[in-house]
């Protein structure tokens, strides 16, 4: 091994075991928003914020779940930067679709369940506000 590759390869390793596998990035109120295509609303609830980044970053995959239908209503979840981590659909916002937020941990194309505390700190924030609807685009775009 050339000294670049082995030298690259002790800082990957060094990086590996000095960040612990559990460790998540710790959300602050207003880091994620759930939005439909007008207005976001910040997710501020301070025993849902370390559900919702355990959820987004623990080494354990959360379970999967079946797709929703098309035409099912959702919300995007966005970061206070504007990215769109993916979105959380049915009239429980109890799935969630990554595009592309932790790949590794959630798969392309894969629907996951929600915690149930951040579902409904999801469904009290969208009390009242329209939601999207699921279309073909809207799931092609996790891929």
């Amino acid at each position: 091994m050339n000294a670049p590759a082995w030298a690259a390869a002790a800082l990957l390793g060094a990086l590996a075991l000095g960040v612990p596998a559990a460790h998540a990035k710790d959300f602050d109120p207003g880091d994620v928003r759930v939005c439909n295509a007008t207005r976001c609303k910040a997710i501020a609830d301070a025993d849902v914020l370390p559900q919702l980044s355990e959820f987004y970053y623990s080494s354990e995959q959360p379970p999967a779940v079946r797709a929703p239908r098309l035409g099912a209503p959702f919300f995007e979840l966005r970061y206070r930067n504007g990215y769109v981590t993916g979105i959380a659909a049915t009239g429980k916002l109890d799935r969630f679709l990554s595009y592309g937020v932790h790949l590794g941990h959630f798969e392309r194309g894969t629907w996951y369940r929600v915690p149930a505390d951040a579902a409904r700190e999801l469904r009290e924030l969208t009390t009242g506000v329209a939601p999207l609807r699921l279309t073909r685009a809207a799931v092609r775009r996790s891929r």
